[in-house]
């Protein structure tokens, strides 16, 4: 399960670069380690500041992990006054530290999205959920299976029954002695 927050940054001239690290001790002496995908941040818009001159770029570039190294690259590109103030994004970062900074332009540019927390443990849980889902499956399966097989069945003697009365094979009848009446 995870619990997810809405979470929001300005860049400017003033304040040009963020980081994004949640802090995930509890307590200063207590040493706690973080596991892959506790924490993921969704970044979703950027939207320009209205007090930007018409004609100035704000170029926000990001440095994140990737795959084999960190990367960095340029995210958002808004003019001032060009009519295009926002943008939608879609940039999820599975792992902190994300650094966010604007290169060019004075700003501000707001960015957007959610912060992800999963919940401790929650890969065993999951895990035993899907076990169990799977035993229920399969035991639904075998449900099903038996009760075709038995449907089947009644529908053999049925056929058997039928043809047995219409003219099919016939069936045997006791005899009956005619010298004794």
């Amino acid at each position: 399960m995870t619990e997810d927050y809405f979470w929001g940054v300005t860049l400017d001239k003033t304040k040009g670069t963020e980081v994004w690290d949640p802090d995930v001790k509890s307590d200063a002496n207590e040493s706690s380690h973080v596991f892959r995908g506790e924490h993921t941040l969704l970044v979703k818009q950027a939207v320009l500041g209205p007090e930007v001159p018409d004609g100035e770029v704000n170029v926000i570039e990001v440095e994140a992990m990737g795959y084999k190294s960190d990367i960095k690259f340029p995210v958002v590109v808004l003019k001032g006054g060009s009519g295009h103030s926002q943008c939608v994004l879609d940039l999820l970062f599975p792992d902190p530290p994300v650094t966010f900074k604007l290169v060019k332009g004075n700003g501000p540019i707001h960015l957007l999205g959610n912060h992800s927390v999963g919940i401790a443990g929650e890969g065993m849980a999951d895990e035993e959920d899907d076990d169990e889902i799977d035993e229920e499956f399969e035991e639904e399966e075998e449900e099903v299976i038996e009760e075709e097989k038995n449907s089947v069945e009644e529908k053999k003697r049925k056929i058997a029954a039928n043809s047995n009365s219409k003219g099919g094979k016939a069936a045997k009848r006791p005899k009956i002695d005619s010298e004794s009446n």
